[in-house]
């Protein structure tokens, strides 16, 4: 039996303001059956399926807290935590206390990722990894802004604050794995991390991919069509629960570093 009823992939973005559209973030969405559709900001009189952050924030809420029934599970393309060591540097017990801190730090609700460099420090070690990417053979640091290609740089930038905003509005219904546990409840909205950078060469073949879409929408299609696979075919199960990891990989990744759903 399937655990979910919705699969979003969302590819995200930190160019520009929070409130301007990018064509660098994109919202896919597949059904139990495996029916995808591109999804548009709820105002699209535009004829746009570009998003903002703000905008984003708003149908990721209302989605976890409509009460509708549905289980729904989210793929957002950004790192949700920075390596171990950023928690011992500043004395940081757990993820929710690194959120906290890191939404008052980085203002990008309001600002610009840009301008908010300008007012923190830069970081020691810009190649730093956590764990999961480690596992990974093209895996970036969220601390390197310098990286030309396939940076995460400015998104985690970005989205990390407005998951701050997302867990204090929908705690009840909303369930961010790792940090909640390896194992959701049956009635719970999860979101994960997951890279689609490892995904694509999968699906890009497909007789039905949609070639017209540009690459970011693909990116977000693509991490809906995995979760939905998965989920048909049992494995999701298995990736949640990540028991291949040893105990101290477990206990760093739901504590502090999270973990790329998929990878290990």
């Amino acid at each position: 039996m399937m655990r979910f009823d919705r699969y979003i992939g969302i590819d995200y973005s930190g160019r520009g303001l929070p409130y301007e559209r990018t064509a660098g973030i994109q919202v896919a969405e597949v059904d139990r059956e495996g029916r995808f559709r591109r999804i548009a900001p709820a105002d699209s009189r535009a004829a746009t399926f570009n998003w903002s952050r703000s905008e984003l924030f708003l149908y990721m809420r209302e989605t976890l807290t409509a009460g509708c029934g549905d289980r729904v599970m989210i793929g957002i393309d950004h790192n949700l935590s920075v390596p171990r060591s950023y928690f011992e540097r500043h004395g940081l017990r757990d993820w929710d206390e690194f959120l906290r801190h890191f939404q008052a730090l980085w203002n990008t609700k309001t600002m610009s990722v840009a301008s908010c460099r300008e007012q923190v420090p830069p970081y020691e070690n810009p190649g730093e990894l956590r764990v999961t990417e480690t596992y990974t053979s093209s895996a970036k640091s969220a601390f390197n802004f310098e990286q030309k290609t396939g940076a995460v740089s400015y998104s985690t930038h970005a989205g990390l604050p407005w998951i701050y905003e997302l867990r204090s509005a929908a705690r009840e219904r909303l369930h961010v794995w790792p940090y909640d546990g390896w194992e959701p409840a049956p009635d719970a909205g999860v979101l994960a991390e997951v890279y689609p950078a490892l995904l694509y060469q999968r699906y890009k073949r497909r007789d039905d991919f949609p070639r017209d879409w540009p690459r970011d929408a693909q990116d977000a299609l693509v991490i809906a069509l995995w979760l939905n696979e998965r989920d048909g075919n049992g494995t999701l199960d298995r990736y949640l629960q990540m028991n291949t990891l040893t105990e101290d990989e477990k206990q760093i990744a739901a504590q502090q570093e999270g973990w790329i759903l998929g990878v290990g």
